[in-house]
């Protein structure tokens, strides 16, 4: 960024150094220097400036098609410049125009580009009129195609630039979809049989173990259901990974779901006490603010054995909806156990972020855990 600037800043001071020491008619001037102006603009603030090439390029157009205009009805021509220094500001207009349209190619819609691109060309392959002497129809059209070349030139090397990042992109896309599958089928072929075994033999162990000690067959319950929402949570993935449809990509869970959840976690022997409110807000948020309270109850099943009680809440503040949940589980070594789980806090951190919302995590000053998060209902 400071070295672009740099480069714009020496930039216009040559231009000032050229006005100064190479002065020529104000008609052959005003051209350049303005051009030159937008160029360095365009350089200092790039890339925030990467839209405005084709309104700079259409702008540089009118301004030079005016120019000649006003040349050929006011200056006569003799087809001779008046000095070395004419001569270079003759020569820099077409060089810069060239810049404006590469860049106009390069980086702008494409039909948005080709229009801007188009009208520079023809600016510069008309602004030559300026200097020829008079001549036959023939002569003239000659030397204003000749001078379209360059212009076609630098238009062919922003779209070839232009071609070969699309073409990366497309790479890159269909790189990632072959991981995607690679990975949906190793779900499906491998983690999704291993699971439906365990299912399989908690299953066969109810029917044979239940009549000897009911509290076997609800445990053993427990272990099936937490399978069969496995399964169920894989297919979901396995579906989404594969892009089989929109309906696979959305958010499993809402806030409509927590007493649920709250109900399932108590029943492995931590009382989990839920506050609700505002249940009605929008699908990506609640969804956000679900799997939030699922990674934390599942954080305190891993982390915090000797948690009792653990609180949850669900609450509108204004225009954001704020998710707290904290365990009484004693033992200061889960900050260094925490901080090195896995990646669910993180992922749920970038997903709240990408909301414009915030989320943290640390003990408590007592006991136990606290994880607090802001999520904005517009931020989405």
């Amino acid at each position: 960024m400071r070295n672009r600037q740099a480069i714009a800043v020496c930039g216009v001071l040559a231009l000032v150094a050229g006005t100064l020491l190479l002065p020529a008619p104000l008609i052959d001037m005003v051209t350049p220097i303005a051009a030159c102006l937008g160029l360095a603009v365009l350089l200092a603030f790039w890339p925030r400036t990467r839209a405005w090439p084709p309104w700079a390029t259409l702008a540089v157009a009118v301004l030079s098609l005016g120019v000649t205009v006003v040349s050929l009805l006011t200056v006569p021509r003799n087809g001779e410049t008046e000095s070395g220094a004419q001569g270079a500001w003759i020569l820099l207009e077409p060089a810069v125009i060239l810049v404006y349209v590469y860049l106009t190619v390069r980086w702008a819609p494409p039909r948005l580009g080709l229009v801007a691109g188009g009208a520079g060309v023809l600016a510069g392959a008309i602004a030559v009129q300026r200097y020829l002497p008079p001549d036959t129809v023939w002569a003239v059209i000659a030397a204003s195609t000749l001078w379209t070349i360059p212009g076609a030139a630098a238009g062919v090397i922003g779209w070839y630039l232009r071609h070969l990042d699309t073409e990366r992109d497309r790479a890159v896309i269909a790189a990632r979809r072959e991981q995607r599958l690679d990975l949906a089928s190793d779900l499906h072929d491998f983690v999704a049989h291993d699971v439906s075994e365990i299912v399989a033999q908690a299953q066969a162990a109810r029917m044979v173990l239940a009549g000897d000690d009911p509290r076997i067959a609800e445990v053993l319950g427990r272990i099936e259901g937490a399978g069969l929402r496995a399964l169920a949570s894989m297919d979901r993935t396995v579906h989404m990974l594969r892009d089989t449809g929109a309906a696979a990509r959305t958010p499993v869970g809402v806030l409509a779901d927590l007493p649920e959840l709250a109900s399932r976690f108590s029943q492995g022997g931590v009382d989990v006490r839920l506050d609700l409110t505002g249940e009605e807000v929008a699908r990506e948020p609640a969804a956000v603010a679900y799997r939030i309270v699922v990674e934390a109850l599942t954080n305190v099943r891993r982390h915090a054995p000797s948690a009792s009680t653990v609180d949850v809440t669900v609450a509108l503040d204004g225009r954001d909806l704020r998710v707290t949940v904290a365990d009484d589980g004693a033992g200061d070594h889960r900050a260094q156990a925490r901080a090195s789980a896995g990646l669910g806090l993180p992922g749920l951190t970038e997903r709240v972020e990408a909301l414009r919302g915030s989320l943290t995590a640390g003990p408590r000053e007592q006991r136990g855990w606290l994880l607090s998060a802001r999520i904005p209902l517009d931020g989405s």
